[in-house]
């Protein structure tokens, strides 16, 4: 189990290029991609973007990548006189228009001038760039895979402590459950000898307790509560992306808790079903987060 959240970064260098790549991770619902590299180099941003693929399955990924590449004795730069002379002789006609000017013509203002001094396109072989890129790339994945694995275990550490208190809880329920229908016979018997002056129906009392025992039965979703709570723990012990396992299983056990709390009519129950609750609320906001 990986968190979704986690960062890496690699450089390489050699005479020719020098090249740094920085992957940050953080939860999405989905697989989302923002690479970021200069138009030069954009054909390899879907090589980047699958070789990705196969370390992350889910999550946001900013991507980074800076290439710099240094110029070749072969990278000429020209001089176009021809343009230079067109430019001359336009700021000349300039200053003849406006006398009252300072004509403060340079050599650097000209060469400023487009095409008058042009460096040749470098031209650049993507596989070849691929090759000096993907190692980088992978050394940069392995630092981040190794991030998502290290807070997916602090996680996992997280998600059994408070599965063991849940369980701890039902636990507690359970006992509570067992007294429910005693209480209420009691509470119905003496109901009934208030209004009846101590006469009383036994048999219909104790078919009303029957009635009310089943509805307000709770062992079902106990049993429930505590098969998904040992299929979590187990689900998280997978070396697997189980983020939407998870957050399935979750809706599971948060619909169990809910459904106890309403059909107990018992205050200690509701008490330990709100502690419940409140270990959930954090469980799932660490679900959130898992890949």
């Amino acid at each position: 189990m990986k968190s979704m959240t986690g960062f890496g970064m690699a450089e390489y260098a050699d005479e020719q290029v020098q090249i740094s790549v920085e992957i940050k991770t953080i939860n999405h619902r989905y697989k989302d991609f923002n690479i970021r590299i200069s138009r030069k180099f954009a054909p390899l941003e879907e090589l980047i973007r699958k070789h990705i693929s196969d370390t992350v399955s889910r999550g946001r990924v900013d991507v980074g990548v800076k290439i710099k590449t240094f110029q070749s004795e072969n990278n000429a730069i020209k001089y176009d006189a021809e343009a230079a002379k067109k430019y001359m002789n336009i700021l000349t006609q300039i200053g003849s228009d406006f006398p009252g000017i300072e004509n403060d013509i340079k050599i650097t203002a000209i060469a400023r001038f487009p095409d008058v001094i042009v460096a040749d396109e470098e031209v650049v072989d993507i596989n070849e760039m691929w090759l000096k890129v993907k190692p980088c790339l992978d050394k940069s994945l392995l630092m981040l895979d190794a991030s998502r694995a290290d807070e997916g275990e602090t996680l996992k550490l997280d998600f059994i402590k408070r599965c063991n208190l849940i369980d701890a809880a039902c636990d507690e329920i359970e006992k509570y459950s067992a007294d429910i229908p005693k209480l209420y016979y009691q509470q119905l018997l003496k109901s009934v000898q208030n209004f009846t002056s101590g006469v009383v129906d036994e048999q219909r009392l104790l078919t009303e307790m029957a009635v009310y025992a089943d509805r307000c039965s709770i062992t079902e979703e106990l049993v429930r509560l505590k098969s998904h709570l040992a299929n979590f723990k187990k689900i998280i012990g997978q070396n697997e992306p189980v983020g939407r396992k998870l957050d399935f299983l979750f809706q599971e056990i948060n619909r169990e808790a809910n459904t106890i709390a309403s059909k107990s009519n018992s205050f200690e129950i509701s008490t330990i079903v709100v502690e419940i609750k409140s270990e959930l609320e954090k469980m799932r906001e660490q679900i959130q987060n898992i890949e």
